[in-house]
């Protein structure tokens, strides 16, 4: 600085001595905020001092170390439940969703939307009594923070409970920002010491939540609240809950006292197994309690410490399955294997063929991002394709568009393929009707009675009989969808980041706890935790009559006063990114779904519209897909217009334009 001062002085022709501007220099940088705070007496000059300053300006919740075991220095990492809660309640959106959700609770008897509209919620006591409640769904995981192939493995793996508000939208709540860390501990630690003494803090506070509610002063009153849910995979939902953690036993199901050994030759759809019912299941508690020698009773091993504890929460309504690993790492590539298998020994495409079409394939936006990846040499002995959730799903989504010209018409394992296709799509839809849970019902019974008729080898697994609870599920808790573990396991991401950054194992959970409510109590103090529904970085303001003719008439049509128009290339709205030249679903003619080619999107006064040009589409069974022809029909939709708000992205396949669904559309 000294230097560059002496310059500019020297410019201007000032001979000032070199002391003075020493003392210039000095004063300047004493004048900077930036240095004042940095230097060795300033309130930032260490981390120490920076992080006491974070926790003080941000309000950190700050994690509460818990003993296992004094004597061999075993402990867990707690984040305060109530603490959190009033971080998160002193902004409005959040609180206006919570006051909204307990009235306008279970409008539609038609419909399932929302886990609102599932009978559990109805029934539940607290939900349903019709003032503002927390309804909270819980997740519990297993994670290796090293890499899990390396010496390290197992030795540090971690058991993580995270937690989000059931009443916010799915939007927000797949936000990472919006699911909280409640409890951290060495995995080894919750088998060795058990749920109960991990869990005891965070069940203390959840009684009181349940019993004497929190006060919430933007609200002036106190809010009850308690457990919805557990999201966890099979393992995790079946060790919380009590049940035998051994999938290859008798009775392995939690839903049902089915016995594995009926599951290959009975469906679920006929009643051939009975739903378990609380008195049965006090009865086997009963039982395994009396007597020790028994491992468990029907598949309970032991008293759910959820349902021990808290009187709204029953082990028989609180864990709901998993889409994820029952479908896209379950049976979705186990399936796939098996059906490729046949296809290259039927010569209809070469094990290269199959990946150089995989690879090749023009993926676009979206789709891009979870392209497949190319399947194993060694598929067939793993009974799997490999991949992740995504790309698994994707998979199966594009082969009829990859290799699906290659296979016969009314080939019996591509007919397996097609209908598991079906049911991936009626799952993972986020909107369901009667109408779509009985067909729901049929896709899977056909695909079982088809997977039989060409594998009659093949032992199924338990995920097929969990998959066959579905449409019963789907009507107790709304749409699967909406409590996959997908978005959590994502959490796991940010704290493999801060154990690499960390560059050391002491006091690692404490680490891992800190550094994340240091991030959190960032996020939440952003005055607006909710995302404009509208985010379009690059709009132009153009002359409605420079415009096509067709698009000037369609919007002359619904604004015949507007003389100018913004209009983009694309934009983000409720999360979904819309690109000109995407394919968006609008209305139905004769039970099917009407399609529409963006042409152009514009802004009218901040609203969105869709300017799309009528497509007339053909269902082609043998790919799933649809064809596309153009027609002069020029329209103009809101968001609200759309029968689903996921567009599709067309593909040129034997020089035709086509799309292939990713989620079922629910017609009027």
């Amino acid at each position: 600085m000294k230097d560059t001062l002496q310059s500019c002085l020297g410019k201007h022709n000032c001979d000032i001595d070199e002391a003075v501007v020493s003392d210039m220099v000095t004063e300047l940088c004493e004048a900077n905020p930036l240095n004042s705070t940095l230097s060795r007496s300033g309130p930032l000059s260490s981390a120490y001092k920076r992080r006491a300053f974070f926790e003080e300006q941000f309000g950190v919740v700050k994690p509460v170390e818990y003993v296992l075991s004094k004597e061999e220095n075993r402990t867990f990492q707690y984040i305060p439940l109530f603490k959190s809660l009033l971080q998160i309640l002193n902004q409005k959106e959040i609180r206006d969703f919570i006051v909204h959700d307990s009235e306008a609770q279970s409008n539609s008897d038609t419909q399932y939307r929302a886990m609102s509209d599932g009978n559990y919620y109805k029934t539940n006591e607290l939900f349903s009594a019709g003032h503002p409640s927390i309804a909270i769904i819980l997740y519990v995981d297993d994670f290796e923070i090293c890499n899990p192939l390396g010496t390290s493995r197992k030795k540090h793996k971690v058991t993580a409970v995270y937690w989000v508000l059931a009443s916010v939208p799915a939007l927000l709540r797949s936000s990472l920002t919006s699911i909280f860390l409640s409890i951290l501990c060495k995995a080894g630690d919750v088998k060795r010491f058990g749920y109960s003494a991990v869990l005891e803090p965070l069940l203390k506070d959840l009684v009181s939540l349940e019993e004497e509610g929190l006060y919430v002063p933007a609200l002036g009153r106190k809010v009850k609240g308690t457990v919805f849910s557990v999201v966890a995979d099979n393992l995790g939902a079946h060790g919380m809950g009590g049940f035998v953690e051994n999938f290859s036993g008798s009775h392995v199901c939690r839903f049902c006292l089915g016995e594995r050994s009926q599951f290959q030759v009975k469906e679920v759809r006929t009643g051939a197994f009975q739903v378990r019912t609380k008195e049965q299941h006090e009865m086997h508690l009963q039982t395994v309690q009396e007597n020790p020698a028994l491992t468990h009773v029907c598949g309970v091993k032991r008293q759910c410490v959820l349902t021990e504890n808290l009187k709204y929460f029953s082990v028989l309504s609180g864990y709901p399955p998993d889409v994820l690993h029952d479908l896209f790492e379950g049976i979705v590539p186990r399936e796939m294997a098996l059906c490729l298998q046949v296809f290259i020994k039927s010569k209809y495409i070469t094990f290269e063929e199959l990946n150089k079409s995989i690879k090749t394939f023009p993926y676009k936006w979206s789709d891009k991002t979870d392209a497949p990846q190319q399947i194993p040499l060694n598929f067939a002995a793993r009974k799997s394709v490999g991949g992740n959730a995504h790309e698994n799903w994707s998979l199966l989504r594009f082969l009829p568009l990859t290799i699906g010209s290659k296979i016969p018409e009314g080939e019996p394992a591509w007919e397996v393929l097609l209908v598991l296709k079906d049911i991936v799509e009626l799952v993972v839809s986020p909107v369901h009707t009667e109408e779509s849970i009985c067909y729901l019902d049929s896709k899977i019974s056909e695909h079982k009675h088809r997977l039989l008729q060409v594998f009659p080898q093949e032992k199924l697994i338990p995920k097929y009989h969990y998959l066959e609870h579905y449409p019963q599920l789907i009507r107790a808790y709304g749409p699967l969808v909406f409590l996959w573990t997908m978005r959590f396991e994502a959490k796991h991401s940010l704290f493999k980041r801060i154990v690499r950054y960390n560059h050391s194992f002491r006091n690692i959970l404490l680490s891992m706890a800190m550094k994340h409510q240091l991030r959190i109590a960032y996020n939440q103090h952003d005055p607006s935790v909710v995302r404009p529904v509208l985010q379009a970085t690059q709009l132009s303001t153009v002359d409605v009559a420079v415009l096509r003719e067709d698009i000037q008439k369609a919007l002359q049509d619904k604004f015949p006063t507007e003389m100018h128009i913004q209009i983009a290339n694309n934009v983000v709205y409720s999360g979904t990114k819309y690109a000109v030249g995407m394919v968006l679903a609008n209305g139905s003619t004769g039970g099917l779904t009407d399609f529409g080619e963006l042409i152009q999107i514009v802004v009218v006064k901040g609203t969105l519209l869709f300017i799309v040009k009528s497509l007339i589409a053909w269902s082609v069974e043998h790919l799933r897909s649809f064809i596309l022809e153009k027609t002069s029909t020029v329209k103009v939709l809101e968001p609200t217009e759309l029968s689903d708000m996921l567009p599709l992205t067309p593909y040129v396949l034997g020089g035709k334009s086509i799309v292939t669904l990713k989620r079922y559309i629910c017609v009027p």
